[in-house]
């Protein structure tokens, strides 16, 4: 009974919860600076997490679901051009708008692909799919952020 009442009490919350806003190109710097912060320290741990001989997979699979989440709203973070300001945000990334968005939607998906594979507390493919997503973080700065 209390998980459902926690459950419906959640659903509530989110519902009534207001949907991020990133037209305001100015408010869309803020916000992926922040995000960009929580998933860098994020995903640092979960790649210590994922190369120790005492693997606790349990740890790694929060820290793997954790950033999942913060990876979900990259995307629409973008959307609004926002090259100008205090941002390391080129303008790279809007007029080859596609191919950002796939390199973009490559690190959310290597995401779910590493916390999947922890699920099954698969070190091994936990361990390919964290640097896979490291290339693909790479790759990204390479062509749209100012260095």
């Amino acid at each position: 009974m209390k998980a459902w009442v926690a459950l419906l009490a959640g659903l509530v919350l989110s519902i009534n919860a207001p949907a991020a806003d990133y037209s305001n190109p100015d408010e869309a710097i803020k916000a992926r600076q922040d995000q960009f912060e929580d998933i860098k320290a994020s995903f640092k741990q979960l790649r210590f997490l994922v190369i120790q001989k005492q693997f606790d997979a349990m740890a790694a699979r929060e820290e793997a679901d954790k950033l999942v989440e913060l990876s979900q709203p990259l995307v629409a973070m973008f959307r609004t051009r926002s090259d100008q300001g205090d941002t390391k945000a080129l303008d790279r990334i809007w007029e080859h708008w596609p191919r950002f968005e796939k390199q973009m939607n490559e690190f959310v998906e290597l995401t779910k692909k590493t916390a999947d594979s922890l699920k099954y507390a698969n070190q091994e493919d936990a361990r390919m799919y964290v640097n896979q997503a490291a290339k693909s973080c790479k790759g990204c700065h390479r062509l749209f952020k100012a260095r």
